[in-house]
């Protein structure tokens, strides 16, 4: 970590005290709190939320720790950039001190060497009523493919409460909250969980007194400071009011979560907010030390986290997440994508490298008819301006930051709905004016990708990972058959190929036309391919000119918020013509069978073709050589435009003639 005494001494001479501070070193300095663990996992026994990612794969592990000290309550009032108060009374010492015992979630790289020097330090999000890594849940093939070491801390009553009556063998001496004699609590608004926070970070910088978080690992570079949503709130008050003394962590992402941050402090922060908050004009200006990225489009819960955190807590609350609400929910934007490009800013920027660019922001109507939903959109409802991910530059749906629950009811995770977003699927006209096929889409969403890789909101080694997302959109039409090189026309044996979606679930509908595309047919054998590629055997295509079309057919399973459903495409384009030809050319070939040396004799050819024509017309005279004595065998062949040949030979014997 780089040395925090310039800022430590700057943030003293705002910092106002209640009672007297007891001994801890230098003021403003963290505990360092005391470790256990890692806490073992047996068949009856495991974490609460443990990660499903088979980590392994990627030379991880997952260890539980339980930390414990003491920590001050913190008065938080006051403007955002007037630095808290550490409240020094109360307690059992009446010393400011309250006990509290709690516990980090530690994945890090189980080699040392593939430790990237960065951890990411999650508050937890517990607006659910339980521990939720939300950030972690975002995109943990990013974390995991880049050596950082990952650690949820539970600092908040809620959530550890809950892990009491999840597991009570596991996590009944855990506690975060101050309490009465009768065991009551007396702190319900969370000041302690500021220094409960930050001594997680101390634990992780100092190795800990008994066991050390990151094991084997070098200490850290480079401490990021997440929280989501709720817990971002908690991360912008802890910006604000107490990271001036703490001094801890060296830079913040905070996301999905409004409120603004002060401007005297060099510590960087990023703010990742989907269109779910931006309705409404967020003006917090960029500063020196300060950046606002709005993805427009996006949802407060994006698709990638929920798909990444539904089978973990529905393991373990034991029951199923479901939604009714009035739209399909969560926006497709995967804005994920845009925090990973922020982690790795943060980082240069914490470390004396350049500032982050500054992103445009949401274009807002001069008089909005809903003081709720101000963003100006198109025709179709989609948001203007903002970081615009290909889901937004290049639509097949409609993905807003809105919902509501149905009001009908349904579904455990209905009350969250107005956090989901939607997302609606463009009609098959609006879909046919912008894109001529699947692989047009492609290539433009492809030119798209690389742009925001290039202006640096998202990360170049990112781009694959959202091309395979969108190649897998199913709403677009195939490119146009095509006959491939190597096959036999002539036979009927040649393979046709195309371009269309690559879901999982998709197959392809092969037919073709003798006519020219006035009446269509399936293809034997082609009804319901897996490949975008059809080859003919055996017998191959019958005789004719051939057109050919094809479409896709995409089952979408059904998930927590909606019922399966199937995408049907329109036909692509006809293709070029093929034509099969499997009958040889008429040949006919006439000889005289005895002529006389050295006089004159032709044999006869004639040839016809009824179906591509002849290559060459061989039809005519050909003069036989009778110069020697002798039989003589004459050739003939006829080729027809697609190969088929016909050969014929007849013997002419030379004779002596009379003197």
């Amino acid at each position: 970590m780089k040395t925090r005494l310039a800022a430590l001494l700057a943030a003293m001479a705002g910092l106002s005290f209640v009672g007297v501070a007891p001994a801890m070193g230098a003021i403003g300095d963290v505990e360092t709190p005391t470790v256990t663990g890692p806490v073992p996992v047996t068949a009856d026994s495991t974490p609460w939320a443990a990660t499903d990612k088979a980590l392994d794969s990627y030379g991880y592990v997952e260890q539980e720790f339980e930390y414990s000290g003491d920590a001050f309550a913190w008065d938080t009032s006051g403007p955002s950039d007037q630095t808290g108060t550490r409240i020094t009374t109360g307690g059992p010492g009446d010393d400011g001190r309250y006990p509290y015992r709690t516990r980090m979630i530690v994945r890090r790289p189980a080699n040392p060497a593939d430790f990237n020097g960065t951890v990411i330090a999650e508050w937890q999000n517990v607006t659910a009523g339980f521990d939720l890594e939300a950030n972690w849940f975002g995109d943990p093939e990013y974390l995991l493919d880049n050596g950082y070491a990952y650690v949820a801390v539970s600092a908040q009553r809620v959530g550890v409460n809950f892990l009491r009556g999840w597991d009570a063998d596991r996590y009944g001496d855990l506690d975060v909250s101050a309490r009465d004699s009768g065991g009551a609590e007396t702190i319900t608004n969370d000041a302690l969980s500021y220094d409960i926070y930050a001594a997680a970070i101390k634990a992780l910088l100092d190795g800990g007194n008994g066991a050390d978080p990151l094991g084997p690992l070098a200490k850290p570079d480079t401490v990021i400071a997440s929280g989501e949503s709720q817990s971002g709130g908690r991360l912008s008050t802890y910006y604000n009011k107490v990271q001036p003394v703490h001094d801890v962590v060296d830079a913040f992402l905070i996301t999905v979560s409004t409120g603004a941050l002060r401007h005297d402090t060099a510590t960087p922060a990023i703010r990742v907010l989907s269109e779910t908050e931006n309705r409404t004009p967020r003006t917090e200006a960029d500063a020196p030390n300060y950046r606002q990225w709005e993805v427009a489009g996006g949802s407060h819960l994006p698709r990638m986290a929920f798909d990444n955190f539904q089978a973990p807590i529905e393991r373990d609350l034991g029951l199923t997440l479901s939604a009714s609400c009035v739209d399909y929910p969560l926006s497709r934007v995967q804005w994920p994508f845009v925090v990973n490009s922020a982690y790795e800013h943060l980082v240069d920027w914490a470390n004396g490298g350049p500032a982050p660019p500054t992103a445009p922001r949401g274009e807002y109507q001069d008089t909005p008819a809903d003081p709720n939903n101000q963003l100006v959109r198109d025709e179709l409802g989609i948001a203007q301006g903002a970081i615009r991910m290909p889901e937004m530059s290049l639509p097949v749906q409609v993905n807003t930051g809105i919902n509501a629950a149905d009001p009908a009811g349904g579904g455990l995770f209905s009350a969250f709905c107005f956090l989901l977003g939607s997302n609606t699927d463009l009609p098959e006209q609006e879909l046919s004016s912008r894109y001529d096929n699947w692989a047009t889409y492609i290539d433009q969403v492809q030119t798209a990708a690389d742009d925001l890789a290039d202006q640096g909101f998202i990360l170049d080694q990112d781009v694959p990972r959202l091309m395979a997302q969108h190649r897998q959109v199913p709403f677009l039409r195939p490119t146009p058959a095509r006959r491939q090189s190597g096959g036999k026309q002539n036979a009927g044996n040649f393979t046709l190929a195309w371009k269309g979606t690559e879901a999982d679930q998709s197959t392809f509908e092969l037919q073709h036309s003798a006519d020219g595309g006035v009446t269509w047919s399936p293809v034997p054998g082609a009804e319901a391919l897996d490949d975008p590629a059809f080859e003919f055997t055996g017998k191959g295509e019958g005789e004719g000119e051939w057109t050919y079309r094809v479409r896709s057919v995409t089952t979408i399973p059904a998930d927590a918020v909606r019922d399966e459903y199937a995408v049907t495409t329109p036909w692509s384009e006809p293709s070029g013509t093929t034509t099969v030809d499997k009958t040889a050319p008429k040949l006919g070939l006439s000889c005289p069978k005895r002529v006389k040396a050295g006089k004159r004799a032709y044999a006869r050819i004639r040839a016809s073709d009824e179906g591509v024509g002849l290559r060459k017309d061989p039809s005519g005279k050909r003069k036989i050589r009778t110069g020697r004595k002798g039989a003589k065998r004459i050739k003939a062949k006829a080729v027809d435009g697609v190969g088929n040949r016909t050969v014929k030979s007849c013997r002419v014997r030379v004779v002596k003639g009379r003197r």
